[in-house]
């Protein structure tokens, strides 16, 4: 059996894939503006709120990112499937976060740094295409609550992993972390692939 992509224009396959990495880029950018903006107001404020309110920031712009891209993806009658590419975009931002970590702080550090924060971006990511899937008939008002709810938790996960790096001495936090954070992200794909049916895409081939 054919599959459902055959004929369809390469190019119109990868469009998607850029505009993830582009958004992942954009997103980066974004939130280095705003949290610029916002740091000569927490200059005076204790270290774990600033770390607490710059998570909110990142987790905020990244859940936009998810629900413009939902609402695009709606509108354009396109598949659905295509609000995971989140996790693309946060792949590339952990990757330019860490790159600008390394550049102030060149020590290897930076490469346990990578090991347990990748999978909080990618994690956050696919938990926003999840609570914002394009295809959702749910009503306004409980779409709206479980993104709360996703954006909530991301948060005060993100929040906990950026306060005990910061502020705790725990030389155990990269590879716990790193494997916590791997076991939460690998669950969330999988959620994704049941979500969307991707085994479906290779049983139709």
């Amino acid at each position: 059996m054919k599959s459902r992509h055959a004929g369809f224009p390469l190019v119109h396959r990868l469009l998607p894939i850029l505009a993830a990495l582009l958004s992942g880029i954009f997103l980066w950018h974004s939130i280095r503006l705003c949290q610029g903006l916002i740091r000569p107001l927490l200059e005076s404020t204790p270290e774990w709120l600033s770390l607490t309110l710059n998570a909110g920031i990142e987790e905020a712009l990244r859940l936009s990112l998810s629900i413009a891209a939902a609402v695009a993806i709606r509108s354009l009658g396109l598949a659905p499937s295509l609000s995971s590419l989140a996790v693309l975009s946060s792949f590339i931002l952990a990757n330019l976060e860490n790159a600008d970590y390394l550049a102030v702080f060149p020590t290897l550090d930076a490469y346990w740094r990578l090991a347990y924060t990748m999978p909080i971006h990618m994690g956050a990511a696919a938990l926003y295409a999840l609570s914002t899937a394009p295809d959702d008939d749910r009503p306004a008002s409980r779409r709206a609550i479980s993104i709360g709810l996703s954006c909530v938790v991301a948060w005060i996960w993100h929040s906990s992993f950026n306060l005990m790096a910061a502020l705790a001495s725990c030389n155990a936090l990269p590879l716990m972390g790193g494997i916590i954070n791997a076991l939460i992200l690998s669950t969330l794909v999988v959620a994704l692939a049941i979500r969307y049916g991707y085994w479906s895409i290779y049983a139709a081939r």
